[in-house]
């Protein structure tokens, strides 16, 4: 699958139920992928699984919207819009990857250093 659709498959595993981040994340993750955000920084699959269930007990209804995405290489950046149950956007960032030889992400790391208000 092609950057910008794995991103955008991506974005809606943070939304998802547990069964369907399993099997999705999967998909869409190297065996050995890791995540690192300002507040996070942790290996695996399941970590990752648990990390977006918490995400969805913090801000219900609460989705990732992917607004743009570039890559090469093997490498590619998202930028993203956070938003909560009611489609206002809560925050702004963006997101850069490496991949695996099957072309999962292998190495997500996340920016999100401006809330709307401040991006004007």
């Amino acid at each position: 699958m092609n950057a910008e659709t794995l991103w955008h498959r991506y974005a809606k595993i943070w939304s998802s139920d547990a069964a369907m981040r399993e099997s999705e994340l999967q998909d869409c993750l190297a065996q050995d992928a890791t995540y690192c955000d300002p507040g996070n920084a942790l290996s695996g699959r399941a970590a990752l699984s648990d990390l977006m269930g918490g995400f969805q007990s913090q801000v219900p209804g609460g989705r990732f919207e992917i607004l743009q995405v570039i890559d090469h290489h093997d490498r590619s950046l998202a930028r993203w819009a956070l938003l909560n149950g009611d489609g206002v956007t809560l925050q702004l960032g963006a997101s850069f990857a490496t991949h695996d030889d099957k072309g999962r992400l292998k190495s997500i790391n996340g920016f999100f250093p401006l809330a709307p208000a401040e991006a004007s």
